[in-house]
């Protein structure tokens, strides 16, 4: 019971996230940092969840690409918010690492993937930490 009460309070909590997949031709003229960072999380987040398994299907490789993508038009968008050049720095830092995850997905290099997919992550908790 305790469990079912958990899963039921998380799908309420992530329910109030919104949910973003603007068109990527659409995110230049987003005309918010929340709006572009709900994108993110969007189409990240699925992905991340895949960091530890072994290997990928198709789909998920296909997945990654169109991650990589987002993540890419999604971060030089951030820049428009900028917050000083270390905040500018992760924007780059990220848009690279998403950069190297849509190169691995295209030649299905699960190990590239998985290190592209830590490295993003761990670029998106480190600027959070620092300016969320």
């Amino acid at each position: 019971m305790r469990t079912l009460l958990a899963l039921a309070a998380a799908a309420l909590l992530l329910g109030c996230a919104p949910d973003r997949n603007t068109p990527l031709g659409e995110i230049p003229k987003l005309t918010s940092l929340e709006d572009v960072m709900d994108n993110q999380k969007t189409s990240a987040d699925p992905q991340f969840a895949k960091i530890g398994q072994a290997s990928f299907s198709d789909a998920d490789y296909v997945a990654f690409g169109l991650t990589g993508e987002r993540i890419q038009v999604t971060s030089a968008k951030i820049k428009d918010f900028s917050k000083g050049p270390e905040f500018d720095a992760f924007a780059v830092k990220l848009g690279e690492k998403a950069k190297a995850l849509s190169t691995a997905a295209a030649a299905k290099d699960a190990a590239g993937a998985r290190t592209a997919l830590t490295e993003m992550k761990a670029t998106c908790k480190a600027c959070h930490s620092k300016f969320k």
